[in-house]
């Protein structure tokens, strides 16, 4: 029986930052994989490669399929929405795929891929799809298939699966999945939701929860569909503290998971207090720091330049008297806005 396939052309948005390594392992990889050989017509092609470059430093080849663009270091966030730029200079793509610089993958998860997204059905066309998430360090661990917000306390789909034990079927879809997004290490979009919607200058972390929540459609899982990546506890540091303090807020804000006022104070200061009970007196500023900055609110965050923010970020030093009267002055400022909102919010 003959069936009638979908028109799949494919931009793949990467952001990268002096991972020059593997940014030419997986443009290898991608080149020699049917995408780029003109016997193989159901795939040549259909597969354009955006490699927005925030350090300004990779040299690669480029050709009709293959893009480089420097880019000044705004983040994964800004890395991506400008590949999103680009792509959106030129016409004829059906899908977009997010995929960080650092993973590993067997190029035959782009043809599952691929074909699923030829054969999927009008129901389902719109939806994205969600790469699984294997551990860098145990080929055979699936750390994560798809995430679920719960307002920042993030439940992982099928969660440190053996796959060993479980049995694996590549190919096999899953739509039913209870998940609100997939993690940028690797996720499908539709491009009509790209062509629309813009990344939020997050600098990283949270870009891609918050684009999950704003498509607002629930992800397909396909097994094999999936790449190798370092997990999070392996990438900590205590900047990052101030990311993953900031911008959930903001992402909760936006979609209204932000808990009563005194609750959300409460959160912070016991996320203070364990590394204030550590020494750890940099972490804490950092988590100080992001209530600060979320209480300047979203037009703030548009308004600054990240990169330089980052820069800025970066110096940052601390101790305990510093942390002691800083926290304290963050607190009124929560506590005089928050009781403003109020306010405003029973007249």
């Amino acid at each position: 029986m003959f069936i009638k396939k979908n028109e799949v052309k494919i931009a793949l948005n990467i952001c990268t930052y002096q991972r020059e390594e593997y940014i030419h392992r997986n443009l290898s990889l991608l080149r020699a994989s049917y995408f780029f050989d003109w016997r193989k017509t159901d795939y040549y092609g259909k597969l354009h490669i955006f490699i927005v470059d925030n350090a300004r430093q990779l040299k690669i080849r480029e050709d009709d399929y293959t893009h480089l663009v420097y880019n000044k270091n705004t983040g994964g966030s800004g890395g991506f929405q400008r590949g999103i730029e680009e792509i959106r200079k030129q016409e004829g793509f059906t899908h977009v795929i997010f995929m960080d610089d650092d993973v590993v993958f067997d190029i035959n998860r782009f043809y599952l891929l691929f074909d699923f997204l030829t054969q999927v059905d009008e129901e389902n066309r719109d939806r994205p799809v969600a790469g699984r998430m294997f551990c860098m360090d145990n080929r055979y661990i699936q750390y994560t298939a798809a995430e679920k917000w719960n307002g920042g306390d993030i439940s992982h789909v099928e969660f440190w699966r053996d796959v060993r034990q479980t049995g694996y079927a590549p190919g096999k879809v899953i739509y039913d999945v209870d998940a609100d997004y997939g993690g940028w290490w690797f996720c499908c979009y539709p491009c009509a939701f790209v062509q629309e919607n813009d990344v939020l200058p997050f600098f990283i972390h949270c870009d891609d929860v918050e684009y999950g929540l704003r498509c607002g459609k629930k992800p397909v899982i396909i097994e094999g569909v999936q790449v190798w990546h370092e997990t999070y506890d392996k990438r900590m540091t205590p900047l990052m503290q101030y990311y993953d303090m900031r911008n959930p807020l903001f992402v909760n804000q936006l979609y209204g998971f932000l808990p009563e006022p005194l609750q959300l104070l409460q959160q912070w200061k016991d996320k203070m207090t364990a590394f204030h009970v550590k020494g750890d007196w940099l972490s804490e500023y950092y988590v100080i720091l992001a209530m600060n900055d979320f209480l300047k609110g979203m037009e703030w965050l548009k308004r600054i330049d990240a990169g330089k923010y980052h820069k800025k970020l970066q110096k940052a030093k601390s101790c305990r008297v510093k942390n002691a009267i800083c926290w304290r002055l963050v607190e009124h400022r929560a506590k005089k806005k928050f009781m403003v909102h109020k306010n405003n919010c029973s007249g």
